[in-house]
């Protein structure tokens, strides 16, 4: 739903979601094939950045290194990562986000339904020296209240940016955004003011994205804790 042409609202439950499954190949899973479902809220096939809701039933993907950065968080069930080196697995539950880093060689072993949103950064380059399976570990951001400011994951390449925001800010002027952020609400509401001086209100539990370009103001009565994924375009 697009409330401004700089503000896109998700919902855990798009228009038309779950009509038209993913086409799947055998080769991606090590298992019988899922039933899967993609909503794309954004997508700049360009840059290689898509942002939207996705599902699953049971399945066990392929495994190997991860083929792209991607920022998630789990709205339904529990997602399952093991990695491929030490076989040990993390667990990220409902409510938690968590970051899966290119190349990281894992394998993603789901049971039962999972329902999530996603950030993706396709065309970002391992330019380290060391091999892109030298990546060891997933990300999992901490949901405690005590928890400050901080930076969780840049990648080599600079276009994706991942980490979390708490404070107050009881009023901000209306500034350009220079890149597309999306912003997961955990704790407190937020506003935003638009070119327009429309208002845009957003609490606990809401996802949005700000585009490349907009203008905009915030504001917030209490202190916030957000997740947030900035997404540099070409």
């Amino acid at each position: 739903m697009t409330l401004d042409h700089s503000i896109i609202r998700l919902s855990i439950n798009p228009k038309g979601f779950g009509e038209n499954p993913d086409e799947l190949t055998q080769d991606m899973f090590a298992s019988e094939l899922p039933v899967q479902h993609s909503h794309d809220y954004f997508c700049d096939e360009e840059s290689g950045h898509y942002i939207g809701v996705w599902d699953t039933t049971d399945m066990v993907e392929a495994a190997g290194p991860y083929e792209f950065e991607e920022f998630m968080v789990v709205l339904e069930g529990r997602a399952q990562i093991k990695n491929n080196q030490t076989n040990v697995i993390d667990t990220i539950n409902a409510g938690e986000s968590f970051i899966i880093p290119k190349g990281y060689d894992c394998q993603w072993i789901q049971e039962g339904y999972l329902r999530k949103f996603y950030v993706i950064a396709e065309n970002s380059a391992v330019e380290s020296s060391e091999p892109e399976n030298a990546i060891s570990n997933v990300i999992i951001l901490p949901n405690d209240g005590d928890v400050e400011s901080q930076v969780s994951y840049q990648n080599n390449s600079g276009n994706f940016t991942a980490g979390i925001y708490k404070g107050n800010v009881e009023e901000s002027p209306i500034a350009l955004s220079k890149h597309h952020r999306f912003i997961y609400i955990k704790q407190g509401s937020l506003t935003l003011i638009d070119h327009n001086l429309t208002e845009h209100h957003f609490k606990e539990g809401d996802a949005f994205i700000i585009l490349n370009g907009a203008q905009l103001g915030w504001r917030s009565d209490q202190e916030i804790l957000h997740h947030y994924v900035e997404l540099v375009s070409k």
